[in-house]
């Protein structure tokens, strides 16, 4: 995973990406520039796969975009949480 003493001190946990967890839209936002392939992409508690292919891409910059292979669910019952655990 590319943690290192270093950026190990600059880690964000918990944070939430932007974006309408709708059931439709599957592009999420976050205001960092993530150090590349230190994101740890949660969906109900549970780790999702990063790739083509898998759970979802990342595009890294000065914003950073995650995009789902299947939109987040916001069910009337219950909607689907987002978190993101990443190094700057």
């Amino acid at each position: 995973m590319g943690l290192n003493t270093g950026n190990l001190s600059q880690r964000t946990y918990r944070a939430v990406p932007t974006g309408a967890v709708n059931g439709s839209n599957v592009t999420f936002t976050l205001a960092a520039n993530v150090l590349s392939g230190t994101e740890e992409v949660f969906k109900n508690g549970i780790l999702m796969n990063a790739g083509a292919g898998n759970d979802y891409t990342i595009t890294y910059g000065a914003t950073t975009t995650i995009t789902f292979t299947t939109a987040p669910s916001a069910a009337s019952s219950y909607t689907d949480v987002i978190l993101v655990n990443y190094s700057v």
